[in-house]
C-alpha cells in the first residue's frame, strides 16, 4: 500500500508540473494576442467597406487595428484602414477621450508583470512552504483582472465626456460585453482569442494548485 501511495504521489507531483508549465506557456502566448475586441457600425460605414465594422483590438500593450478593408475593385488605399484613429474621430464628437488615455499605466506596466508572475510560478515547481499558493493567484487572477480593469476605463471613458462635443451624450456605462447602442452607432465588445488562452491558462493552473494542494496534504499526514 505504501509503494502505490509513493507511486501516486509522484504522479501527482508530474501532473502538477505539467499543469503549470502548461500554464506558463499560456499565459505568455496571451501576452502576444489580442484579449478583446470593440466594433461600432452605423450606415455611413458600409459593410462592404467596413466588413466588421469600426473595429479595434485591446491587447496587454496597446490597442491595435481591427478593421481590414472589403476586397473590392473600385476601392483602393494603400495604407488601409485605421480603426484605432476613426474610433477617435467618431468618440470625438461625442465628447469621449481619444483611445490611448486610457490604460496608459498598465500598458506600461504589463510586460514586468507578466514576467514577474512568470517566474512566480517557476518558483511553485521547487517552493512547497507557507503560503505556496500564492505564488500561483496572480497568474490564475489575469483573465479576471483583465476583464475589471478593461470594464473601469470604459466608466472612465463614458464618464469623463467634454464639453466641446459636437452632440451631447448624457454620461453613460458603455457595454463590457454584448451588443450596445451610442447616438446612432450600434456597438459590439467580445472577448477575443487571447482571452480564451489566458481563461485556459488560468484553468491550468488553478488545477495544478489543488493537485499539488492534495499531494501536500497526503505527504504531511504520512
Amino acid at each position: 500500500m505504501g509503494t502505490v501511495s509513493s507511486e501516486q504521489q509522484k504522479r501527482r507531483l508530474l501532473v502538477f508540473r505539467v499543469l503549470v508549465l502548461a500554464g506558463l506557456v499560456l499565459m505568455a502566448t496571451s501576452f502576444f494576442t489580442p484579449m478583446w475586441w470593440v466594433s461600432l457600425s452605423a450606415p455611413n460605414y458600409p459593410e462592404e467597406t467596413y466588413p466588421d465594422g469600426v473595429r479595434i483590438h485591446m491587447h496587454w500593450t496597446h490597442v491595435g487595428n481591427g478593421c481590414m478593408m472589403a476586397e473590392r475593385a473600385e476601392v483602393t488605399d494603400e495604407e488601409g484602414l485605421d480603426c484605432v484613429e476613426e474610433m477617435n474621430t467618431i468618440n470625438h464628437y461625442i465628447g469621449m477621450e481619444p483611445i490611448e488615455r486610457g490604460a496608459p499605466i498598465e500598458f506600461a506596466i504589463s510586460p514586468y508583470l507578466f514576467v514577474a508572475f512568470g517566474l512566480m510560478l517557476i518558483a511553485t515547481l521547487f517552493y512547497s512552504g507557507p503560503l505556496w499558493w500564492l505564488l500561483a493567484v496572480p497568474a490564475i487572477a489575469f483573465p479576471v483582472a483583465f476583464v475589471a480593469d478593461y470594464a473601469f476605463w470604459l466608466w472612465w471613458f463614458g464618464h469623463n465626456l467634454k464639453e466641446w462635443a459636437a452632440f451631447t451624450v448624457k454620461p453613460f456605462m458603455p457595454t463590457v460585453l454584448g451588443e450596445g447602442m451610442v447616438a446612432q452607432f450600434s456597438t459590439y465588445s467580445y472577448p477575443h482569442y487571447g482571452m480564451a488562452i489566458s481563461a485556459a491558462s488560468a484553468l491550468c493552473l488553478t488545477l495544478a494548485v489543488l493537485i499539488r494542494r492534495k499531494q501536500l496534504q497526503v505527504a504531511a499526514e504520512g
